[in-house]
């Protein structure tokens, strides 16, 4: 099936994967650093010679590796099963998709430090992952939405950065998007160091309930 020109797996692609990257990294490393905080595992690795910066990289190590399969996967799966041709255009995709990693673990752990109760952030995440992946254009097209939903859209972190991997994703969406991919860019650059701006202000009270 098509979609303005565009082949479904062309379209969904950079959406799985901007769905798995979503619920390794933000949401699993936030998840558990705050039942680990809660749980008050860092204030005794505090306690020991053991360094809390390389306890906490093992949990991002693990996460980082999740996505990196996670990619790997459906690239193997879009190569294999529906010939997707793959090959040296598709490696600054794999270098934003990289990013994104970090940009997401980065978010993870902010929220970490902001958040104290685990309950509370599970609550919050819960509640605002089906609007969010709803309205991220990954499953049903925003076109076929009412026009009230397709300007919430332009709110969604997941909808900004879903645009922003299909754009590295196919030469199509260059087309498709170049007149307003910069929206993407500054909207998740803006929630990014409101979060960052939001933990300087607090970092001292943030850092000792760790």
């Amino acid at each position: 099936m098509t979609y303005g020109g565009i082949d479904f797996f062309t379209v969904y692609i950079p959406s799985f994967l901007m769905l798995i990257l979503f619920s390794s990294s933000v949401f699993s490393v936030g998840n558990q650093l705050i039942s680990d905080k809660e749980k008050g595992i860092y204030k005794r690795i505090r306690a020991t010679p053991i360094s809390l910066v390389r306890f906490i990289s093992v949990i991002l190590i693990k996460a980082t590796i999740i996505a990196m399969l996670g990619f790997m996967l459906i690239m193997i799966s879009a190569s294999v099963c529906f010939h997707i041709p793959l090959g040296v255009k598709k490696i600054p995709f794999f270098f934003v998709y990289v990013l994104f990693t970090l940009f997401a673990l980065m978010l993870g752990i902010i929220i970490a430090l902001l958040v104290k109760k685990v309950n509370t952030y599970t609550m919050v995440m819960m509640t605002l992952f089906f609007p969010m992946f709803f309205l991220s254009d990954a499953t049903v097209p925003l076109t076929m939405m009412p026009k009230w939903m397709q300007e919430a859209a332009l709110f969604n972190p997941l909808y900004h950065a879903n645009r922003i991997l299909r754009y590295f994703w196919n030469y199509k969406f260059h087309i498709l998007y170049r007149n307003n991919i910069w929206e993407s860019f500054m909207f998740l650059f803006i929630i990014f160091m409101a979060l960052f701006c939001l933990l300087l202000v607090r970092w001292k009270e943030a850092y000792d309930e760790f």
